[in-house]
């Protein structure tokens, strides 16, 4: 068992007030027997350093802190023997001292789980007991520092002889206070034996009983954190079903009301370009995060989360307000509290939307595609879906006008589908409504493919995903599930239309670079191969420009420089010769072009061809990308 999983929070607290009536016990111990000094020494894995409890607990703490005016107590009531005290300098030498027997005692306890009774390494007589919880030890209870004969002169040579060689001990001081040992009667150290086991048993049931309390937390929290997720759950799916159980699960857990709003979180970690375990931290740093929030949302009323996908959260809430104002107010503050524990975790790309107030449950569905939609469709940090962007006026079908265009120019795609289904949602899940919603977004559909396959898509690919999703929303009762398969198609569409367009680009490129490979790049202009391929000059050169990274004048250019490489080593031809055979207007400009490119004239070149590097060929990398 962990010895640290319990001890936390309010139960520390707990224990540190057995340890209190432990104190008081000690007190009246030290004022009622002749063996008077008691120590509690935990062991080093409940790690003492901790501040709720130290690693001793003893007589002198609870004489000084229990008893008024305990620090300034006589020497006739100090619980520690004036004699321990010199042999180990008040604590400074106890390690090469009393430890050489205290430490072996505490070992044995431990090994044999059972009372040590011992002659410590100068003659007194030690107790050691150990106090142990289900087989877990906690700590060793420690008193004696009593003799069980008188002190005899005999007896303080052993002392003398045991000590020999440690400095800080005054032997005149240490032997005054041998004689000043209290002695105690076998029947005095049976009894001290006894109550030690006793109180022993008193600490390790403290502690059992402060573990059932932790297990017996820990299972209501787990399942105190089930229901939050289940009734999160229930809300975004839209399936409502019977108001009263949904009210009782509320209730369960600690929600007066339902809530009406819905704020959706979005983060997104800044990167570094790095791929692979730098992707999988920022992944484990958005979950731990999400959590995080989850927890947060636990201190304000009638609010609770779900993450809904890797750096998303939806969070329902149901603010208690004097009016509009002020519950806009309370919004805003707890969307900037949310923001300001994520931004404290090393998240900064983090932003909320907001949704419109909902009357009833069933709405919440579409209350969260609103607080997407106003959180695609701003720049702010904190954003409010506005009631004007919902206009009666303004019908579904018309809105699927801008999911199509936000679809072929590859930007915003997710705004304009959340703003759409924003629009199109029933205000309920309930089957009167769920099945016109089914066949609407079945029609959307439908008219996407075809819209997106007479831009030139792959026909096959589309009509087969489309039959795919149209399946999905047919067997599909959620109106989550409904909406999540839409905006799939939708992303679907537009990685087809970006692929699509992309190859044809690609496909123009390496058409240019047949073309002059055929033709010969001396005689050819970028007007003639823009008639070549029937497209306008400015269009093509665009294209190329923008698929390749260079512009196609300095293709051109370069595959010049290239034949001009491959003539100049040809001892026949002289500079002028190669500069008209490449297609230079005149051997001054072919020469300024050869030095920009091969950072050497073309004599230099024809001297030392080895020496100089070759070009590199945005063909080859096109291809290479193709």
């Amino acid at each position: 068992m962990n010895s640290h999983a319990f001890l936390s929070g309010t139960l520390k607290g707990e224990f540190q007030k057995d340890l209190e009536l432990f104190k008081y016990f000690l007190l009246l111990l030290n004022n009622s027997s002749p063996i008077r000094n008691v120590e509690l020494m935990w062991v080093d894995e409940l790690d003492p350093r901790k501040p709720i409890y130290k690693e001793r607990v003893n007589t002198q703490d609870a004489l000084v802190q229990l008893q008024p005016g305990g620090s300034t107590l006589s020497n006739r009531n100090s619980p520690s023997t004036l004699f321990c005290d010199l042999v180990h300098g008040f604590g400074a030498h106890e390690e090469e001292t009393c430890a050489k027997s205290d430490v072996p005692a505490k070992q044995r306890c431990r090994a044999t789980e059972c009372s040590q009774v011992y002659a410590c390494h100068v003659g007194l007589t030690d107790i050691a007991v150990p106090v142990i919880c289900d087989g877990q030890y906690l700590g060793t209870l420690f008193s004696g520092q009593v003799l069980t004969q008188p002190p005899t002169a005999e007896g303080f040579e052993h002392v003398r002889f045991s000590l020999a060689g440690h400095q800080h001990i005054d032997f005149k001081n240490l032997e005054v206070a041998y004689y000043k040992v209290p002695v105690v009667t076998a029947a005095q150290l049976s009894e001290m034996l006894r109550v030690l086991e006793l109180f022993a048993r008193y600490i390790a049931n403290s502690w059992k009983r402060l573990q059932i309390m932790s297990d017996f937390h820990r299972v209501e929290s787990r399942e105190l954190a089930l229901n939050r997720k289940e009734l999160a759950a229930l809300l975004l799916s839209g399936e409502i079903g019977d108001l009263q159980e949904l009210r009782a699960l509320a209730r369960s857990i600690g929600l007066r009301r339902l809530p009406d709003r819905v704020l959706v979180l979005r983060m997104k970690q800044a990167t570094d370009g790095r791929e692979g375990a730098p992707q999988i931290a920022q992944h484990v740093t958005l979950s731990r995060v999400s959590h995080l929030v989850e927890d947060l949302c636990q201190n304000w009323q009638n609010t609770l989360s779900i993450s809904v996908r890797p750096g998303e959260l939806c969070i329902f809430t149901g603010q208690e307000s004097r009016n509009v104002s002020h519950q806009r107010i309370s919004l805003q503050e707890m969307a900037v509290a949310i923001l300001a524990a994520v931004r404290a975790q090393g998240v900064t790309g983090a932003r909320i939307g907001i949704s419109q107030q909902c009357g009833k449950p069933e709405e919440l569905l579409r209350a969260y595609h609103e607080a997407v939609s106003a959180l695609e469709g701003f720049g702010e940090t904190v954003c409010f879906f506005e009631e004007a962007s919902t206009s009666a006026e303004a019908r579904p079908a018309q809105s699927l006008t801008p999911v199509i265009k936000a679809i072929q120019q590859g930007e915003k795609v997710d705004a304009a589908v959340r703003e759409f289904l924003a629009r199109a949602i029933p205000s309920n899940g309930s089957a009167e409504q769920l099945h016109p919603f089914r066949a609407f977004l079945t029609w959307a559909i439908e008219h996407l493919a075809l819209e997106m396959i007479s831009v030139g898509t792959d026909a096959r690919a589309v009509s087969m995903k489309k039959e795919q999703v149209i399946g999905e929303i047919l067997h599909t009762s959620s109106p989550f599930g409904l909406c999540e398969s839409f905006r799939r198609f939708a992303e679907y569409l537009a990685q087809q239309i970006a692929s699509t367009f992309s190859q044809r680009e690609s496909k123009i490129v390496l058409a240019v670079s047949r073309l002059v490979e055929s033709r010969g790049v001396a005689g050819v202009t970028i007007q003639y191969i823009a008639d070549e391929l029937h497209l306008s000059a400015g269009h093509l050169s665009r294209v190329y420009s923008r698929t390749t990274g260079m512009t196609l004048e300095e293709y051109l250019i370069r595959q010049r420089v290239e034949l001009a490489k491959r003539m100049l080593l040809d001892p026949r031809l002289n500079v002028a010769e190669v500069a008209e055979r490449c297609g230079f207007c005149n051997p001054a400009y072919f020469a300024t072009v050869f030095r920009k490119y091969v950072h050497c004239t073309p004599r230099e070149f024809a001297s030392q061809p080895c020496v100089w590097k070759p070009l590199a060929s945005a063909t080859c990398e096109v291809s290479r990308k193709q």
